[in-house]
């Protein structure tokens, strides 16, 4: 097995012996087997509105013996909860000064902690790091108390050193023991930055509020995500100096400072940080790390967009703050449409930088006309060398600026090829030919037992059931789990679908809408809209979802195996499962993570797409706070740790 190590001793286990003459050889039953004690479906008001972990863990040893361990849900945080000068989910501003009258965010506390990492400090500390989705972004630190299991101290990371962050989504654990995180901008793409003399149907202009800072809408009083992500960062950074007529410069924020994979290392009894921006530009959801320690692939979330690979240049085993290596985007050839289809995959090279390169291009402010020649897309020339493409759900009509094109902003043909690559890297992607149809990519785990890894697709629909380009599927609203086989070098090269969600039809005789449509639009037995990723080992998946089309947002345990699929956990209706999952030793304890965003707040729909009894959703404030939760009783070193 590569890079996954398992402990021989669990608590618990029988012995054998074997006899030889005088002598007597000590042998350790090995689990062969882990199976979580499968959940019903939630039925009842009390059961929608509460929060469920399943009761044991039963594990099958190498003689075919079993032993059920009990297992139990503990809230360590909710949002606001108070500790030392700080409060968890607590937005602060540059100057680490509490944030309020925030554009995006419902105010100064956020409910939407998202992914978790368990890091084990050389000077023996316990901390789960969490994620806060909100624009702009925060991570917290929460030391647990190794006997108690008690969250004793919480302390917010300072990202100010790399002009903030923005929307930190989900993440992952390197081998070297950081913390890599998405900065999942989502919105923030420069296209609705340019007007280009009226050529691009994109043009947004952010109106402003009396006090200087952007709100949410743009100047047609529409809610516009874009105009709100400028205005919490801007409201981060105290700049009141943003030229919308500009590209949106200001004295500090810069479009393209955010949207990258970010890592956080605890280095000399402090919180370090850095953003990897070789990762490329997009809405990244996540980064995985392979066992070779140098491959790393990340997805791309939202419609019309990528999947990635970089390749370092060397090995990583510390934390480390400039990066240098070459980024790929996936080109998929469709075999077969069905069970979510199966596709060979190759990678398009993008280019290839260290960090520091590209911050230095960040630092000369140029704008997305420095690099691309921007024209209407519904006549574009592309007699003139303009090529018509589609990213981020927009066509747009673009020229790469080199040669008698190119900017005084750059020095070289390279710089601007460098340029497109890393800050521009789903337009440049697809301007190459790459795939850029999939649809909201999610999460990712690697797999070292079978040497894959796995990627969540919250939805089959959109730009992969479009009837265009290179990936044409069936439309299926309730998403599937793919896996991607790799060879020796870590290198992806085959793409199939292996748990797909059903959706319920609207059809008053089928069996399944007459038991369940009026709740559900997704069959509650199977998965919706996944999104957390988690290998256990043992063969075992952990699928968390984030959906409106189920009532409860289920957590899954699926063996890649057999295909048996298995609920194990739910959310309280409104809430996404996030912060799947975490795991490892802390004192004596082995723990999951498992936290609850923004309970009672989504909106779920039933088979027919209408809202399903809204009174679920009428809680006060207090229950909507989100929660940082471990799952405990699991054997000490009977998961494998495979980051």
């Amino acid at each position: 097995m590569k890079k996954a190590f398992l402990f021989s001793a669990i608590l618990g286990a029988s012995m054998i012996y074997a006899c030889g003459g005088n002598d007597s050889v000590q042998l350790t039953l090995q689990p062969t087997a882990i199976d979580f004690a499968p959940l019903g479906i939630p039925n009842t008001d009390q059961e929608h509105v509460s929060y469920k972990v399943t009761d044991k863990l039963i594990v099958t040893y190498s003689d075919g013996s079993k032993k059920e361990y009990p297992l139990s849900y503990e809230v360590l945080l909710q949002s606001g909860d108070p500790m030392g000068n700080y409060k968890w989910g607590q937005l602060l501003d540059v100057n680490g000064q509490p944030m309020s009258n925030i554009a995006y965010s419902k105010g100064e506390i956020s409910w939407n902690p998202d992914a978790n990492s368990l890091i084990k400090t050389s000077d023996g500390k316990y901390f789960i790091i969490t994620h806060f989705e909100e624009p702009p972004g925060m991570l917290y630190a929460s030391e647990l108390d190794p006997n108690t299991l008690k969250a004793k101290s919480i302390t917010p990371i300072d990202f100010s050193s790399v002009g903030g962050t923005i929307i930190n989504c989900a993440g992952s654990q390197t081998p070297w023991n950081t913390h890599l995180g998405g900065e999942e901008d989502y919105d923030l793409n420069s296209i609705y930055s340019v007007s280009a003399g009226g050529k691009n149907p994109a043009d947004v202009q952010c109106e402003k509020d009396s006090n200087g800072y952007f709100t949410g809408n743009d100047s047609n009083g529409k809610s516009k995500d874009f105009c709100g992500y400028v205005g919490g960062v801007q409201r981060y950074l105290k700049d009141l100096n943003i030229d919308p007529n500009n590209g949106y410069l200001g004295d500090r924020f810069n479009l393209y400072n955010y949207g990258y994979i970010v890592e956080v290392g605890y280095i000399n009894g402090k919180w370090e940080v850095a953003k990897h921006y070789i990762t490329g530009k997009y809405t990244p959801e996540m980064a995985v790390v392979m066992p070779d320690r140098k491959t790393l692939y990340m997805t791309d979330d939202g419609n019309y967009k990528g999947l990635y690979k970089l390749v370092l240049n060397q090995p990583q085993n510390s934390f480390n703050k400039n990066w240098c290596g070459t980024l790929y985007t996936a080109k998929v050839k469709q075999l077969s449409d069905q069970n979510g289809g199966t596709f060979d995959v190759s990678w398009t090279q993008l280019g290839t930088a260290c960090d520091s390169e590209v911050k230095a291009i960040i630092d000369k402010k140029p704008l997305l006309t420095d690099i691309f020649d921007v024209e209407n897309p519904k006549a574009c020339p592309t007699d003139q060398g303009y090529k018509l493409i589609t990213e981020d759900g927009i066509d747009e009509c673009l020229r790469l600026k080199i040669g008698q094109y190119r900017s005084s902003k750059f020095a070289s043909d390279d710089e601007v090829k460098k340029a497109s690559a890393f800050l521009e890297t789903r337009k440049y992607a697809a301007y190459l030919g790459a795939s850029i149809e999939f649809r909201k990519g999610e999460g990712l785990a690697y797999d070292p037992d079978n040497n894959a890894f796995y990627y969540a697709i919250s939805e089959i629909g959109g730009s992969m059931a479009d009837g265009k380009g290179d990936i044409n599927l069936p439309k299926n609203k309730c998403g599937a789990v793919y896996r991607l086989v790799l060879d020796q070098n870590y290198n992806a090269y085959r793409m199939e679908g292996i748990v797909i969600g059903k959706e319920i039809k609207k059809d008053p005789n089928d069996p399944d809408y007459q038991k369940y449509g009026q709740k559900w639009a997704c069959h509650p037995d199977y998965i919706s809209n996944p999104d957390n990723l988690k290998y256990i080992g043992y063969n075992t998946l952990l699928i968390g979802e984030d959906t409106s089309l189920h009532i409860n947002n289920f957590v899954w345990a699926y063996n890649v195996k057999t295909g048996k699929l298995t609920r194990i956990a739910w959310a309280p209706t409104g809430a996404e499962v996030t912060g799947v999952f975490a795991h490892g030793q802390v004192g004596n304890n082995y723990i999951i993570t498992l936290n609850i965003q923004h309970p009672f707040v989504d909106t779920f729909r039933n088979a027919d797409g209408n809202p399903v009894n809204s009174t679920y959703n009428d809680q006060n404030k207090d229950k909507k706070k989100g929660i940082l939760g471990i799952i405990k009783g699991i054997p000490a070193g009977l998961l494998k740790l495979t980051h």
